[in-house]
């Protein structure tokens, strides 16, 4: 990633250094994807050196773990390690924080590392609040690639008014980008259980603590 084609880059390693300034020796950490995600792990990574700390990432992509490697952060993860605490970033977010991520294609071990945390920072800086959940970005939804038809249909009787194949993430699923009219709290509930349906992109009501500068 070129960090001087960063948008918003001084917003967000702001946001990296406030992140930063909560790790702990001997902590074992959640890295979450995307820009602001990245910088944060730069920023961990020079307390890291500077302090000689020892701390274990949980990585949510590919993109991130080599980053880890080369900063010479050591990483693990869920089937081997316990998060103590993780941050991430996301696409959207409301006056309820609730939270649309995945536009980087890494939301299922995104979600895993949430659910699998006490606390979750959530990094976003003042582009990702809105006051309408999906004004600005889709839903992307993470499909068993032969089942995409099937969920699309179901998608749509749940009450989807746009459907787009994006493309693959890194677990050889495909990406649904779904919009809807109105995102209630269940909707997330509805997406998960369609047969086919890996994960979604939308988080509500999870234990997350949203961290902004709007």
């Amino acid at each position: 990633m070129d960090i001087d084609q960063i948008t918003n880059k001084e917003e967000k390693m702001e946001l990296a250094r406030i992140v930063a300034d909560k790790v702990r020796n001997g902590q074992t950490i959640g890295f979450g994807s995307g820009t602001t995600s990245y910088l944060a792990a730069i920023e961990i990574g020079r307390k890291v050196k500077a302090e000689e700390l020892k701390i274990t990432a949980v990585p949510t992509s590919n993109e991130i773990e080599s980053l880890c490697e080369e900063l010479e952060i050591p990483c693990s993860n869920l089937m081997e390690s316990t998060i103590d605490w993780g941050f991430d970033g996301a696409d959207e977010v409301d006056k309820r924080g609730r939270l649309i991520k995945g536009k980087g294609a890494a939301m299922f071990k995104e979600k895993l590392n949430i659910v699998s945390s006490p606390k979750t920072y959530i990094l976003v800086d003042h582009t990702k609040f809105v006051d309408k959940l999906g004004e600005k970005c889709p839903i992307p939804i993470e499909v068993f690639p032969t089942a995409m038809n099937f969920v699309s249909s179901r998608l749509e009787q749940i009450g989807a008014i746009d459907i787009e194949f994006r493309g693959m993430t890194e677990n050889g699923n495909a990406i649904l980008d779904t919009r809807f009219e109105d995102i209630p709290d269940d909707l997330e509930r509805r997406i998960k259980v369609i047969p086919g349906v890996i994960e979604s992109g939308l988080f509500v009501g999870y234990n997350t603590e949203v961290i902004g500068l709007n």
